[in-house]
């Protein structure tokens, strides 16, 4: 019994110490699982909505709206959340941002009605995307109001036909909306594949209008729903019209060359597109100079340039060190902090026995003055 009392003891010794470290060691992000209530025509609408912030960031945020794809079936659709797109969210509020994933109409739990069927015989693109623009400006206003985000820095992000609405909200050019980034941005219509792709050309021609924000526009060469042919004509025909457009064309990305939103890999390529965007755009993310500042910190003194590809590289994520070798190895995009941890720590182990974690995500690990 007296062995029993002295563990039991023990056990209350530690269990604060262990409770303290796991909260320090967790990264400083806040989500909050919630809903948006906006008007459209007249009437109360709900949107199922995810918000990723900094935990400790002080004042006003920058805000990034990201929207999704569309499914293949209306009961997929109800089938996604928005804490499906949480990776995506967590990466820009690494970057700074209050980032808010939006379900349209008809997706997850948002209200219905489902989103109109577009067949061949009535490819009404523009009432489509009409309806999903109008959604996504009374989200943001919603937005634009909350306390913590400051209403003149907003960037609109957008997946497949969720890329195509926000290049639609652009021309309703709403107030703060700064920028726009189309990952894979377009409307698919089975068995109507010409047809639909000439309307969809014509449409994003039409969307482009005088004093509208700059577009980001990101597509894999291996997309098979809107391959390189149709992008060029998509884009050729927004600048025309005077699209302020950048382009970026990802390598092949396998399996699925449309499905990069979520994907480690691409993610990897196309986030550091945006960020070369949002600093032509004058707006925030991660700092060069706060990790050339970290690297010298660490004592390395080679590979700058790949030490600086880890901030930008998207979650899960952790970088592994050796004090003896001045090395370091680093794993993106896995789907859990655990795994990218014990991922990391193997392969550093195998140049070096004295690898130690220094980064989880964004947020330093070794001890204050943590140099080697």
């Amino acid at each position: 019994m007296r062995i029993i009392r002295v563990l039991l003891r023990l056990a209350a010794f530690m269990l604060p110490i262990l409770a303290a470290a796991a909260a320090s060691a967790q990264e400083p992000l806040r989500e909050e699982n919630t809903f948006l209530r906006i008007k459209l025509d007249g009437r109360d609408v709900r949107l199922e909505a995810l918000i990723v912030r900094p935990e400790r960031a002080q004042g006003r945020l920058p805000l990034a709206l990201i929207t999704h794809g569309k499914s293949s079936s209306s009961v997929s659709m109800g089938d996604l959340r928005a804490a499906s797109y949480a990776t995506v969210a967590r990466d820009f509020a690494r970057r700074g941002w209050l980032a808010a994933v939006v379900m349209r109409r008809g997706f997850g739990q948002s209200d219905g009605p489902f989103p109109a069927s577009t067949t061949c015989a009535d490819l009404d693109f523009t009432s489509r995307f009409e309806a999903d623009a109008g959604e996504l400006e009374a989200a943001l206003r919603t937005l634009q109001q909350r306390d913590d985000v400051d209403p003149t820095r907003a960037i609109a992000v957008g997946e497949s036909a969720g890329g195509a609405a926000v290049l639609a909200l652009a021309q309703h050019k709403p107030a703060g909306l700064r920028g726009i980034v189309n990952v894979a941005g377009g409307l698919n219509i089975d068995n109507c594949i010409d047809k639909a792709r000439d309307a969809l050309v014509g449409i994003v021609k039409g969307w482009q209008v005088p004093g509208a924000p700059p577009q980001l526009w990101i597509y894999a060469k291996n997309d098979e729903l809107f391959p390189p042919a149709l992008v060029d004509r998509m884009r050729g025909a927004a600048r025309d019209a005077g699209g302020d457009i950048r382009f970026v064309e990802l390598p092949e990305i396998r399996p699925n060359g449309h499905l990069i939103f979520r994907h480690g890999q691409a993610r990897f390529f196309w986030l550091r597109e945006v960020d070369a965007s949002l600093r032509a755009w004058k707006l925030p993310t991660w700092s060069p100079a706060q990790a050339k500042d970290l690297f010298a910190k660490l004592g390395l003194t080679a590979r700058a340039a790949a030490f600086e590809q880890y901030f930008a590289a998207p979650g899960e994520k952790a970088m592994a060190l050796s004090r003896s070798r001045k090395h370091f190895r680093y794993t993106f995009g896995s789907q859990t902090l655990d795994r990218a941890r014990e991922a990391t720590l193997n392969d550093c182990a195998k140049a070096a026995g004295d690898c130690v974690i220094a980064f989880e995500n964004d947020t330093f690990m070794l001890p204050s003055g943590g140099a080697p």
